[in-house]
């Protein structure tokens, strides 16, 4: 293949953090985009491990993965929930070569879902908790220097899922 030129990709991981009808949105300074908590995997880290350890870093929230309804448990064998969807997204930042992410995406809960303070801080920063009903049309959020950010319509439809997949665990 002439001219072909293999872009970098990174793996990452999301999870998304949904409770009592809200999934959490953080403000990501560098992408300047509102995301759930997430990022990329660490050296032998498994992407399970990564979405866990990454709502716990961004959010502070200590969280369980959802696993789909017919997730079988067999004894014995270590079987992982798979993701409820993976993306590959290009990152275009500045300073930084065009690369992808391919993004395992995991729907989860916290722990202790009573404990969840929607006004508190989590150590990410700029955060909102968003419900089922701002989601359901395209809707903007505040960036911190108060421009107006479109939420991106993936973040959309799964923090949606992932407060339906909430419902039910």
């Amino acid at each position: 293949m002439s001219g072909y030129v293999p872009i970098e990709r990174h793996f990452t991981a999301t999870a998304f953090v949904s409770v009592r009808g809200h999934t959490l949105l953080i403000w990501h300074r560098k992408l300047r985009m509102w995301l759930p908590p997430g990022g990329h995997c660490e050296p032998n880290e498994d992407p399970i491990q990564a979405a866990i350890r990454e709502a716990e870093e961004e959010a502070g929230v200590t969280v369980k993965i959802i696993p789909p309804h017919d997730f079988p448990h067999i004894d014995g064998v270590n079987i992982k929930p798979p993701p409820a969807v993976m993306g590959v997204f290009d990152i275009d930042t500045p300073g930084e070569p065009l690369h992808q992410h391919i993004d395992f995406v995991y729907y989860t809960r916290p722990h202790s879902p009573r404990k969840v303070d929607f006004e508190a801080p989590v150590p990410a920063g700029e955060h909102r908790w968003v419900d089922t009903a701002a989601l359901k049309t395209p809707f903007s959020l505040p960036a911190p220097d108060g421009t107006l950010v479109a939420v991106a319509e993936d973040v959309r439809v799964l923090g949606m899922r992932a407060i339906a997949a909430t419902d039910g665990s």
